[in-house]
This record gives C-alpha cells, structure tokens and sequence, in this order.
C-alpha cells in the first residue's frame, strides 16, 4: 500500500515546534536562532516520519526549479561520459538534469527540426532554468531562440555567433590537429587525405577540425591534403565516400577521418578493395570510443577528454545561474585538451601508395 509522505505541518506538530521554526530547521535557514536540543529533535522527527521536502512547493515559491534542460543524446561512449560529467557536476550542486533528445537522432538531424523543437518546448513547459545543447539541437536554437526565453545556453562542441550569448566547452581542435599532423608526417606521409562528416560546413567542431588539419599539413613542403564530405548519416554511403577516397590515383598513403566512426568506414572498404591497413593505408580517427581498441588492426585516434567536457558544461551553466538579473557576463569558451593514442593503424608509407 503506497503511504503518504508527510507534510512539514506533520512534522512540526510531532516534534511540538512552529511550520516556521521546522521549516528553518530542515532547510537549514538561520540555524543560529535555536537550540542545539530543538534542531536535533526537529531532524531526528523528520527522519522518523521519512519527510522529504516538496521541491515543488519550493519552485513555486521561490520561482527556482532547480533544473537543467540537458539535450545530449547518449550515442556513443564518448557523449555517455559527457552526459555522466554533466550528471555529476549538476547533482553534486544539488540540481537536476532533464534529458532529452529528438527520437530520431540517429538519422539525419536537419530533417527533424520540428521533432527537436518539441522537445526543447517540453523543457520549458517544466520550467527548466538553463539549456545544454549539443551541436544538432543548434538549428532549432538558430530559428526559435525566442522561444526559449533568453535562458542560459552552455553549447558543447559547437559555438554560437556572440549575439546569442551562449558558453561552449569543446575540444581543443588545433591541438587534435597538430598531434595527428605531427604523427602522420613524421611517419614520411606526403599525400593524406582528410575524411569529414556532413558537419563540415555547420559545426564549428568540424570546420576547425578540417581547417587545423590542413594548414598543419600545408606547412610542410611536398604536401598533399584533400578533402572528402560524407554528407548522410548512413553506412552505405559512408563506405562508398571512403571507396571513392581509396581510388583516387594517386591514392592517399594516409588518412585522418574526423570521427571513429569515419575510421571504421575506411576499414571496411579497404577490407572489400583488398587493402591492408597499414601497410596500404595509415588510418587516424578522432575520439578514441569504446571499440576503437578493438579494431583490427587497433586504431590510432585521438582521445578526447568527454567526462571533464560534461562537468565544465555543469559549471559552466551552474555559474550563469549564480548571476543576478542585470549583471554582466562575459561569454566563455572553454578548450579542453586531447591527447594522441598510438596504436597499429598507423606505419611508414608502404608500397601500396
């Protein structure tokens, strides 16, 4: 039989106080005004009764809620340590993340604007006091900013022009770059190629990724470095980019893909065209998820820093928070650092190229 939690009244009635005085008490407000014998008798009543504070009641009256719209959807290992970052840096503020996401994030975003508006709708029908955005909820933000109530907006991998006052933590893409440039050349590669996603003209993620990676490459004399888009987010076709790249004549020695995923799809056609890895092709990704380890051969990536992302997306909206109406705040743009794992995808030019 489900029982009901009981109410302060309940509370104070049984500790024999004032609603005020146990109000103070369990919301530890002006502790001070009372004796060390009343609080430990209000606590220890509260805790028999199994009171638990009604936040709702507290919104309400406070105008506070104490939450945070979180649209990140967990589909790969790198943004399920984002999301579990963002967890724990709001809980451990006492806030609480609301997650949504699109129902079809797993195709192609630009067609379901009207899905991911819809959800950022029911955030704020509950009241939500901030938002945390990943790149793909960008258009929606772009169109319905009005919408959403001049809120506080902390971004994650993409920037938004300053007129729309939003914070970003991303990774530091010139740092990426130069590591995978940096190995790759000095392995001997002279003609690379870069394998990008349909991001590469919207996300800020992927056009500083593509455009760091180039300059680090350009700057070395005899260098080669052209660019393929993969613009739908479907298997097939991303194996056929990557078919397309390998039968350029002539045929990159190296590639940097821009996700993991990317690297995967380079694997997978050099496998169908007969082409060993690295014999043939030296393959970089850039993530560095789950499976990455796992490939055959194990693939060289960078590992980005996805849990430290999450809780500086925490703070950093945590922070917009403290603010006072009216106070000035200078919009930031954190960078986090990324290191280089080297493992078998990666070798001197062989004859294959």
């Amino acid at each position: 039989m489900k029982t009901k939690i009981p109410s302060l009244k309940e509370v104070a009635i049984a500790a024999n106080v004032s609603v005020p005085t146990a109000s103070r008490i369990l919301h530890r407000k002006k502790l001070d005004q009372f004796s060390e014998e009343t609080k430990q008798r209000v606590q220890e009543t509260a805790q028999q009764l199994q009171w638990r504070p009604n936040l709702l009641v507290h919104g309400m009256q406070t105008g506070r809620t104490r939450t945070i719209g979180v649209m990140v959807p967990p589909f790969n290992s790198h943004w399920s340590e984002i999301l579990y970052g963002i967890h724990d840096g709001l809980i451990k503020a006492d806030h609480i993340p609301i997650i949504l996401w699109g129902k079809n994030w797993r195709e192609d975003e630009h067609k379901y604007v009207a899905e991911n508006l819809e959800q950022i709708h029911r955030l704020i029908d509950r009241r939500v006091e901030g938002f945390i955005l990943w790149p793909p909820m960008v258009t929606p933000y772009y169109d319905h900013i009005e919408k959403m109530c001049n809120m506080p907006v902390v971004t994650i991998d993409h920037e938004l022009p300053p007129q729309y006052g939003a914070d970003s933590v991303a990774t530091d893409e010139k740092m990426g770059a130069k590591l995978v440039a940096s190995h790759l050349l000095g392995l001997g590669h002279r003609h690379i190629a870069h394998f990008a996603g349909s991001g590469n003209k919207i996300y800020s993620w992927a056009k500083l990724r593509s455009k760091y990676f180039k300059q680090e490459v350009a700057g070395v004399p005899g260098t080669t470095c052209i660019t393929v888009e993969q613009w739908q987010h479907d298997y097939n076709e991303g194996v056929n980019v990557a078919k397309k790249l390998l039968q350029m004549n002539p045929r990159p020695t190296a590639v940097f893909a821009a996700s993991d995923q990317r690297a995967q799809y380079l694997y997978d056609a050099a496998a169908q065209m007969g082409l060993k890895i690295p014999q043939d092709l030296s393959v970089v990704g850039f993530a560095d998820l789950a499976n990455a380890a796992r490939l055959q051969p194990s693939l060289t990536t960078v590992r980005q820093k996805s849990y430290e992302t999450g809780r500086i997306a925490a703070r950093l909206i945590l922070e917009r928070l403290q603010k006072t109406d009216g106070e000035p705040h200078n919009h930031q743009r954190i960078r986090v650092g990324c290191e280089l794992v080297i493992r078998n995808s990666t070798a001197v030019p062989g004859n294959g190229g």
